[in-house]
């Protein structure tokens, strides 16, 4: 059996940051911290999900997971 996460990436308001939406370039490096993370823990796999959304940040997810390659 293989443990992991999964995401679609999604940038939606942050209760605690008055609703305000993060950048994508900040939800962007959130999601790399969060891979990375991942991959510290001992975690198999992270999944991402490609959606051409604006409340979307990962619509090249392959992109994504080669930077975050680079850093795990």
């Amino acid at each position: 059996m293989e443990l992991g996460l999964y995401s679609f990436a999604e940038n939606t308001p942050d209760a605690l940051n008055g609703n305000a939406l993060q950048s994508p370039a900040e939800r962007l490096r959130d999601l790399l911290e969060e891979i990375e993370l991942a991959d510290q823990l001992g975690l198999d796999f992270y999944g991402l999900g490609e959606h051409h959304r604006p409340d979307y940040v990962a619509s090249a997810p392959v992109t994504v997971l080669a930077a975050a390659a680079a850093r795990t």
